[in-house]
Order: C-alpha cells, then sequence, then structure tokens
C-alpha cells in the first residue's frame, strides 16, 4: 500500500506541477523506507546482508564493509538496513534536485522502473547514488568537471564495481560535441558488434574481463563471479529484449529532440553519452543477463531528460511527456521483473503487498 501511495502523491503532483519538491522528498524516502525494510522471506539478497552483517566478513566492496564494520557493534541489521536506506534515498532526492525542479515526476518513474528491481540490490542503489552525483558534476561545470566527476564516481565504486563502468561517463563527456554528431554511428557499430557476439559466442571476452576486475577490484571474488556466475550467457530472448528497450530509449530521445530541438542541450548530451555506455554494454550482456544493472542507471538520464524537455511545454505537450515516461517505466518494469525470474510472492513482497 505504501508504493501505491508513493505512485498517487508523485502522480498528483507531476500531473498538475504542485508541490513537486515536497512530494519528490516524501516520495524518496518512502521509497527509502521501503527498501530499508525488506521481506526477508522473499528476498534471499536481504538475507544474505543480514548473514555478512552479523559475521562480519568482507564479502562485499572495501566501502561497504567498512560502513557496516562501523554500525554493526551498536546497532542491529535490521536498523542498519533502514536507516541506510533513507540516507541513500535522500541523497538520490538531491542528486535528482540538481538536475531537475520536477523530482515528484522522476520519482514517479523511478518507483515504477527501477524501484522493484532496486530494491532487493542495496549497493547497487549506492553506486548509482554517485554515479548521479558525478553527473551532476558534469552538467554545472562542463569539461572542467571531468576531474570532480571522476572522483565522485570512483567513490561509488568501493560500494559497487559496476561504478567502475561509469568512470568511462566523464571521459566521454570529454567528446560530446563528436558524440552528439555521430551518436547514430557509433551506437549501431556497439550494437552490431554486441549481436555478433550474441550469435556467435562471447567466450573471449569473460578472460579479459575476469584480468581486468583482478587488477582493478574492489571485491574479493568479483573476478570469480565473472568467471562463473555472470559467464554462462542468457538465452538470446532476453538479449533481444535489451536491445529493445535500447531501441525504445534511443528512438524516443531523437524524437524529442527533433520537437524540441533548442530546449536542454547539454541533458541531451549527458543521455547521448550515457546511451553509448548502454549500448557498449550490450557486449556484457552476451555474458549475462545480470549487466542489466547498467541499463538501470543509464535510465536515470533518459527520464530527467523527457521530464525536463517537456514539463515547461504546454498541456498538450506535457501530456505527451507524462506518457512517454509512464510507458517507458512500465515497460522498464516489466523487463527487470521478467529478467530476474521473480515468482509472484516475491513480486507482491517488493511493492509491500505482503
Amino acid at each position: 500500500m505504501i508504493w501505491l501511495g508513493i505512485v498517487c502523491i508523485s502522480f498528483i503532483s507531476s500531473c498538475f506541477q504542485k508541490l513537486e519538491k515536497s512530494a519528490g522528498l516524501i516520495s524518496f524516502l518512502g521509497l527509502g523506507y521501503l527498501a530499508g525494510t525488506p521481506n526477508m522471506l522473499y528476498d534471499p539478497d536481504a538475507f544474505v546482508y543480514l548473514q555478512n552483517y552479523n559475521s562480519g566478513t568482507d564479502y562485499f566492496e572495501t566501502g561497504y564493509n567498512w560502513v557496516t564494520k562501523l554500525f554493526e557493534p551498536s546497532v542491529d541489521y535490521q536498523t542498519f538496513r533502514l536507516y541506510s536506506s533513507l540516507f541513500i534515498f535522500f541523497l538520490m532526492f538531491l542528486a535528482v534536485l540538481l538536475m531537475t525542479k520536477h523530482v515528484s515526476s522522476i520519482a514517479l518513474v523511478y518507483a515504477i522502473a527501477m524501484f522493484p528491481v532496486d530494491k532487493a540490490q542495496t549497493r547497487n542503489v549506492m553506486a548509482a547514488v554517485f554515479v548521479l552525483f558525478g553527473a551532476v558534476v558534469l552538467l554545472k561545470l562542463g569539461k572542467r568537471g571531468i576531474l570532480p566527476s571522476l572522483l565522485v564516481i570512483f567513490i561509488g565504486f568501493f560500494f559497487h564495481s559496476l561504478a567502475l563502468y561509469f568512470l568511462l561517463l566523464p571521459l566521454l563527456w570529454l567528446f560530446k560535441g563528436f558524440i552528439e554528431k555521430h551518436f547514430s554511428a557509433i551506437t549501431t557499430c556497439l550494437i552490431v558488434v554486441a549481436f555478433i557476439f550474441e550469435i556467435l559466442g562471447s567466450t573471449s571476452i569473460a578472460p579479459l574481463l575476469v584480468q581486468l576486475l583482478g587488477k582493478f577490484a574492489n571485491r574479493a571474488n568479483v573476478a570469480e563471479n565473472v568467471s562463473t556466475l555472470y559467464a554462462g550467457g542468457q538465452p538470446f530472448s532476453q538479449w533481444f529484449v535489451s536491445f529493445a528497450v535500447t531501441m525504445m530509449i534511443i528512438l524516443t530521445v531523437q524524437f524529442l529532440r527533433r520537437q524540441y530541438p533548442n530546449n536542454m542541450r547539454s541533458y541531451y548530451q549527458m543521455i547521448l553519452c550515457s546511451s553509448i555506455l548502454w549500448s557498449a554494454a550490450l557486449i556484457l550482456m552476451t555474458l549475462s543477463i545480470d549487466y542489466i544493472r547498467i541499463l538501470r542507471i543509464v535510465t536515470y538520464f533518459y527520464f530527467i531528460y523527457i521530464v525536463n524537455v517537456t514539463s515547461n511545454q504546454k498541456s498538450t505537450d506535457r501530456l505527451i511527456g507524462v506518457t512517454i515516461s509512464i510507458g517507458s517505466a512500465v515497460v522498464l518494469m516489466f523487463v527487470g521483473l521478467w529478467v530476474y525470474g521473480f515468482s509472484g510472492d516475491q513480486i507482491r513482497a517488493i511493492f509491500g503487498f505482503i
């Protein structure tokens, strides 16, 4: 019921463009509460976090391990999970607020599109927040923000190794003009390469990743996971659906750019740079569907661009923006639930119905 309440509050606020910051704050904190109070019976990841918190192991990245060891002597895991989730989602609110004043609109699409999977993947959300702040630095400072952005995103690497991949975002920002001009050619090449690996096999990629992560990874067993858990490939149907989502994002962004060619160029360049990262990640998706985590971070910039471009237009254009945003969010929600294979009880637990 809390999740439904969050969706309703943020939807009403975004439609009437009233109390958008307040409704956004309430919505993000509500999502933080839901993430901080998982149903242990239907959330196996939460049980793993609980076991490692109580045993004090160094199973995860060093930053997360350090934080848990700091709090473990004084608070139980349930308390730690709740307050850390509230804090992380408050930071997410701040990062979104720095990129758009229409915070409730982003809270709405996040609650639908990304939260159902993010709820279980605590460290992924932590890393995503640092990536968002890194993007804020780029948007506010331009090329002068590249080094600070690299530093901010690198801190996220201490909470999830996925942030290592997003260190490429500030580097791509260096060439944002070139990417804007040649975006179609770049993404086409990347997608074709990914398709070839998907059809012919990607066994040559895994050893390269293992070697790279063995040198730079922040988690002791991440290279082992790549060589075992994340190197078995996945059905072509899952890769194809990911490709279809990629095309949805690219075509939607290009449609909005043609409709509003002079609006929000820096945010347009940000979604182009992040879309390049996602198109390249389709190559990694030939190894494992779990790399779809990258897409969940990229879609922040997708929705922020849509909201920023359409929310200040006439009512008909705002309605188009709301329709595109919610439609995309629903698609992404079903894709996320499908690829991870959640059971009916797990889905109900995610939304707080059991």
